[in-house]
């Protein structure tokens, strides 16, 4: 019985975040969610009872999850910091050319820029997901000997190309924005990095 649940819940969030990252926040309904889910319409005001805000906000966790999942996942691969984040940005967009571009939904070009000034709730969805993206590669920037300050911010403009990469490949449907990204993260990361 939780299994079904979950996997509601789980079908919903993939359709909304989807949705959310085609259409825009304003630009997608919840009867359309429902739609195209194919879930309840009770499913999804049992799962998000406060409505499309809240299920906004769980999408962002959503991605925040898969993005910091599939971080770590090259982290425990590769020990450098440039090694990671190039593996890491160039298994996007090897995913990008394998799947198409309409899975990948950049945080900021739906959620952060759309709604900041309409949802403060969102935004800080937002503000927090970039902000644990931030703190994880600094941190390993840090463990590497880089200075605290500097890694915080090597590690913002990291997310900044990587983000805007993001979302020129989504615009422009291919991947060659994101394995520019790839070939310009040693410029950012080299930079404080004790040499050998």
């Amino acid at each position: 019985m939780e299994t079904a649940k979950r996997s509601s819940k789980e079908i919903i969030l993939e359709t909304a975040a989807q949705l959310f990252a085609i259409q825009g926040y304003h630009g997608t309904g919840l009867n359309q969610i429902i739609r195209e889910s194919g879930a309840p319409k009770g499913s999804l005001y049992y799962y998000f009872p406060d409505g499309k805000e809240e299920l906004a906000i769980a999408c962002v966790h959503l991605i925040r999850e898969r993005l910091l999942e599939k971080l770590m996942y090259q982290i425990t691969r590769h020990p450098k910091p440039v090694d990671f984040m190039q593996a890491f940005v160039l298994e996007m967009a090897d995913s990008m050319d394998a799947s198409g571009t309409g899975n990948f939904i950049p945080i900021g070009f739906w959620a952060a820029a759309e709604t900041s000034t309409v949802s403060d709730v969102l935004r800080e969805a937002c503000q927090t997901a970039f902000a644990e993206w931030k703190s994880l590669i600094a941190g390993k920037l840090n463990e590497s000997g880089v200075s605290l300050t500097t890694a915080e911010k090597m590690a913002e403009l990291s997310v900044c190309l990587i983000e805007g990469a993001t979302i020129l490949t989504v615009v422009e449907r291919n991947s060659r924005a994101m394995r520019r990204a790839a070939e310009h993260i040693p410029m950012i990361l080299n930079h404080g990095l004790p040499t050998e």
